[in-house]
């Protein structure tokens, strides 16, 4: 797995799926400096995207199903020296890291767990393995925090009530220093894997006062819901579902918090919408200030949790703490057969962040479509799982251009231009776990395809 590299002032900056992270020459392709960014003797490894900011760059982790605390680093781009790290999780031993100089910020996070519990010997989870975005306007860096380890929080940590900081969260920290800003929390007592590292995008709305624009945050995490915030305080100014969800009743108390359905937090083999591949997973949206909307690639996949069963009669390597194997009941509990039913699979959904309400969509019967692109022309480019690369008007969702691909495109497509002509290239290939899952689940027979990029010109023929 690998989601890119970052460029800067000669150098190409790429994280090794180790944990290493790299500075290559970028005429060259020699390594001007090589740093080791994890302990190497946990199961920690680096799928996300480098990103550089005021001469430094910056790195999360992954590994958080097979138990490792997660953080954040920032490097200097010139000669690797560790500029700051933050942790997103707090040292189980509560107190503070050397890293870490904001104390407070210890007493807030430390405040969220207990003194047992698988996380004390196992790192509780956290990681920042994809979006990590620089906020230029204040100066902070944001960062998508993922899921506990174990899930159940029973397991994570009995001592408290499950709301553990900073799990998925939207985090804010000074750029320069690494030093706490804000926070949101997307899914409080997260039993579910409701990772918050899916994309975060700046944009400035017209929602302040006599319509005035607002810098705000946008994120449409795993949890079905889309959220808006003042990207200078985090503060909440809309939370609403963009697909089918049943772990909350829609409802936000005071702080921000939402309701949760017990069923939902009791988990005796309850149908929960989304399951653990999220409404939206890694695949990218994307957002057009011109039509004002933002197009998320949506998955409608129930998944049943199972509390009840000896989690130690589990098989699986994964740190989650539920019986892996519980699977799909025999005897459906009341009422989960009628939330399936309504399920349709997946759609591409254009999202106006303004109104809080969808525009259009476009259904799929299977999920875990690729990623979006949209253009300028007011287009919007998504491959879906047919192994079609498409474009849809970006006003109305209508189907303007498709082409046939050998394999399935699950990352988003880019554009760029070269002597006045534009082009369009595409990652095409096997498509990892979204085709896994679709193969499990709707019987697909597919055969595994060398990875492609393909490239379309603007005006070709061939």
């Amino acid at each position: 797995m690998n989601r890119g590299v970052a460029v800067h002032d000669g150098k190409v900056f790429i994280g090794v799926f180790d944990g290493r992270l790299e500075a290559l020459d970028a005429a060259t392709g020699e390594v001007v400096w090589s740093n080791i960014t994890v302990d190497q003797t946990k199961p920690y490894t680096i799928t996300g995207a480098p990103r550089v900011f005021k001469n430094k760059v910056i790195i999360g982790n992954a590994g958080g199903e097979l138990g490792v605390r997660g953080y954040v680093t920032a490097y200097d781009v010139d000669n690797g020296d560790l500029v700051w790290r933050f942790y997103t999780v707090p040292n189980p031993e509560k107190r503070p890291d050397d890293a870490v100089s904001d104390e407070s910020l210890e007493r807030l996070a430390n405040d969220t767990w207990g003194d047992t519990g698988a996380w004390v010997t196992d790192g509780g989870g956290g990681t920042a393995w994809d979006s990590i975005v620089y906020d230029t306007v204040n100066d902070q860096v944001l960062i998508g925090v993922g899921n506990g380890s174990p899930w159940n929080p029973d397991i994570r940590d009995p001592d408290s009530d499950g709301d553990n900081l900073f799990l998925s969260s939207i985090l804010a920290v000074d750029a320069d220093t690494g030093a706490y800003r804000w926070h949101y929390q997307t899914t409080p007592k997260d039993n579910w894997d409701y990772t918050a590292t899916q994309q975060i995008t700046l944009a400035d709305l017209p929602l302040g006062e006599d319509g005035a624009n607002r810098r705000v945050v946008m994120q449409a995490p795993k949890n079905g819901f889309f959220y808006v915030l003042d990207a200078a305080d985090g503060e909440l100014i809309s939370a609403t579902p963009f697909t089918a969800q049943n772990w909350t009743t829609g409802e936000f108390d005071e702080n921000g918090r939402p309701e949760l359905v017990e069923e939902a937090v009791d988990l005796a083999l309850y149908a929960v919408v989304p399951g653990p591949t999220g409404a939206h997973n890694w695949h990218p949206m994307a957002f057009n200030p011109d039509t004002g909307l933002v197009y998320i690639p949506v998955n409608e996949i129930p998944f049943f949790y199972d509390k009840t069963r000896n989690v130690e009669d589990s098989k699986s390597f994964w740190n989650i703490g539920y019986d892996a194997a519980a699977g799909w009941p025999v005897e459906y509990p009341a009422g989960t057969l009628d939330v399936i039913r309504d399920l349709d699979g997946g759609s591409l959904l254009a999202w106006d962040p303004v109104k809080a309400e969808p525009r259009w969509a476009v259904p799929f019967p299977l999920p875990l479509n690729g990623g979006v692109l949209s253009t300028q022309a007011g287009l919007v480019f998504q491959g879906n799982k047919f192994g079609e690369f498409v474009a849809y008007d970006a006003e109305t969702g209508e189907r303007l251009w498709a082409d046939k691909l050998v394999g399935n495109a699950a990352a988003a497509p880019m554009t760029y231009e070269i002597d006045g002509e534009q082009y369009l290239s595409v990652l095409s290939g096997w498509g990892s776990v979204s085709n896994l899952i679709a193969g499990f689940t709707y019987g697909e027979a597919k055969s595994k395809e060398p990875a492609r990029v393909i490239t379309f010109k603007l005006g070709g023929d061939g």
